[in-house]
């Protein structure tokens, strides 16, 4: 347990010196504070509408946050020679891999977690505090960047940041088109085209699962029922992702 608090603590502090991090984490938080321009240019309920911009926001930018760092989370270790240091010591490579994603997890909490802070001042000033379910919401959005976190670990398992940032971006992309892929694939007449669109919904991650931002911007509670889905579909499909990454690395040469 202490090697893995060490190397997720080395991993946050390595994480948030960097300059792009920050870069992207202020033009979240300033299309967070500007999505009040919204009122003045939208037509309707002005307000649902700049929660959901604001929350949407919050969701795209975290998950550029998670990608950008986890399809470089092993190599940078690898490239920089210090991987070769750190497992030349008893550590087992499994822990490291999880050592690094934990601390990679931690990163992403606290950037959604200021994320939100500033949202809260925002809407609070603009339109009264926050319901309880919109808080929920982030909630579940950190459980789906720990599953995009995990596919980021394992690609940078294997492969160098370019390929680990387009195979993390083609898995974050149809994950966020399942439920349109699963449609697509009933409708066809091609029998090969059904089973294919099948195959893709069941075996890849849908990520508009751990959604609820129509209730949070509505403030429709959510039932427990569905919380407890999520949060199972989230915690096994994650452990299955890093038992691969951690499968993958203990046979990668790293001579």
């Amino acid at each position: 347990m202490k090697q893995l608090t060490s190397l997720a603590l080395h991993t946050f502090q390595e994480a948030v010196r960097d300059r792009i991090l920050y870069s992207i984490l202020v033009f979240a938080l300033v299309l967070v504070v500007g999505s009040l321009a919204a009122e003045q240019i939208t037509i309707g309920d002005q307000a649902k509408v700049v929660r959901s911009f604001a929350q949407s926001s919050i969701d795209i930018f975290a998950s550029l946050i998670a990608m950008f760092l986890g399809v470089s989370l092993v190599y940078k270790e690898l490239d920089s020679r210090t991987a070769y240091t750190i497992l030349s010591r008893p550590l087992p490579r499994s822990r490291f891999v999880l050592g690094k994603y934990l601390g990679l997890v931690l990163t992403l909490g606290v950037q959604v977690a200021i994320m939100v802070v500033v949202y809260t001042v925002v809407m609070t000033l603009s339109q009264g505090l926050p319901p309880g379910v919109v808080y929920l919401s982030f909630g579940l959005l950190m459980l789906e960047l720990m599953l995009l976190t995990a596919w980021a670990t394992l690609f940078s398992c294997y492969s160098g940041p370019t390929t680990a940032s387009f195979f993390t971006l083609a898995i974050f992309t149809i994950g966020h088109l399942a439920d349109d892929i699963w449609t697509f694939g009933s409708a066809a007449e091609s029998e090969v085209v059904q089973q294919t669109a099948r195959a893709l919904y069941w075996c890849l991650p849908n990520f508009e699962f751990f959604s609820i931002r129509t209730q949070a911007v509505h403030g429709v509670p959510v039932g427990l029922d569905r919380v407890i889905e999520v949060m199972a579909y989230g915690a096994g499909y994650t452990t299955v992702v890093l038992a691969a990454a951690v499968l993958v690395f203990q046979r990668r040469d790293l001579k």
